[in-house]
C-alpha cells in the first residue's frame, strides 16, 4: 500500500511524539530485534498500516508488524505486542 489511510495520517504525529518521548526503549528494542542495530538514539519517524520506520543515523529502517492495522486501537495493540515480544532486546 502506497498511501496511509486517513485515520493514520491524522494521528501519526501524536503517536510518533508519544513513542519517541515515552517509549523510546520499545523503538530501540524493535530496531535491534528486526535489524540487529543497537542505537539508543534512534527515533520513530513514519507510520504505515503494517509497521513503522525508524531513523538510525542517516538511514531509515522499516519495523514490520505481524498484521495490518485498521484503526488506532489496532495500532496500539501491535505496538504493545511488539514491545513485550522484543523486551529481551532492550539495551
Amino acid at each position: 500500500m502506497n498511501e496511509n489511510p486517513n485515520w493514520l495520517e491524522l494521528v501519526s504525529s501524536k503517536i510518533i511524539d508519544h513513542m519517541n518521548d515515552d517509549h523510546l526503549n520499545a523503538i530501540v528494542s524493535a530496531l535491534n530485534a528486526q535489524h540487529g542495530i543497537k542505537d539508543i538514539n534512534s527515533k520513530m519517524c513514519e507510520l504505515k498500516i503494517n509497521g513503522y520506520y525508524i531513523m538510525s543515523g542517516s538511514k531509515k529502517y522499516f519495523i514490520k508488524f505481524e498484521k495490518n492495522c485498521h484503526n488506532m486501537s489496532d495500532y496500539k495493540k501491535e505496538l504493545i505486542k511488539q514491545a513485550k515480544k522484543y523486551r529481551k532486546y532492550e539495551l
